[in-house]
């Protein structure tokens, strides 16, 4: 073998290695989202029934999971409003649109996001601001007289 071959054949083995060492992870990346299950359930519980009077809207945090070293992001800050005996709406704190922490204003009813302008009705409903949705909203479920949401039912970092 010559030396102009055995340098043709180290250059393209290397640039094999290269590719396959960044090429192979960008392609699992991007099948992976094809192959993920998308109805998975994770029911956290968030307070006895008896806690929430009827018509009142609530500051809520849950815990999404036990690591102590990650207290901010293993809790979701909520707010909870018992709209009738058996009906409740669980909203997420943060804005649909950047993710800053919505506010609750008692006396107007309405949901500001301080960040940038942001305004909610009562409902979640935008109107007005730059947000492009309404505030995102877990789905719910009453078990054993303790009120209990799905962490995975809104985007993860809403």
């Amino acid at each position: 073998m010559d030396r102009r071959k055995l340098l043709t054949l180290t250059v393209a083995g290397t640039g094999c290695a290269i590719a396959g060492a960044v090429g192979v992870p960008v392609l699992i990346n991007m099948m992976a989202p094809a192959f993920a299950e998308s109805d998975i359930e994770d029911w956290r519980p968030v307070g006895p029934l008896t806690d929430f009077p009827v018509g009142a809207m609530q500051n809520r945090e849950v815990v999404i999971s036990d690591q102590k070293e990650h207290h901010k992001l293993s809790r979701r800050s909520l707010y909870v409003w018992r709209r009738s005996d058996q009906e409740f709406v669980v909203y997420s704190r943060a804005c649909s649109d950047l993710g800053c922490p919505i506010v609750w204003d008692q006396g107007s009813e309405w949901f500001f996001c301080p960040c940038h302008g942001g305004i909610f009705d009562k409902n979640g409903e935008r109107r007005a601001g730059p947000p492009q949705r309404g505030l995102w909203k877990y789905s719910n479920r009453i078990q054993n007289g303790v009120l209990e949401i799905n962490v995975r039912s809104v985007p993860p970092m809403a």
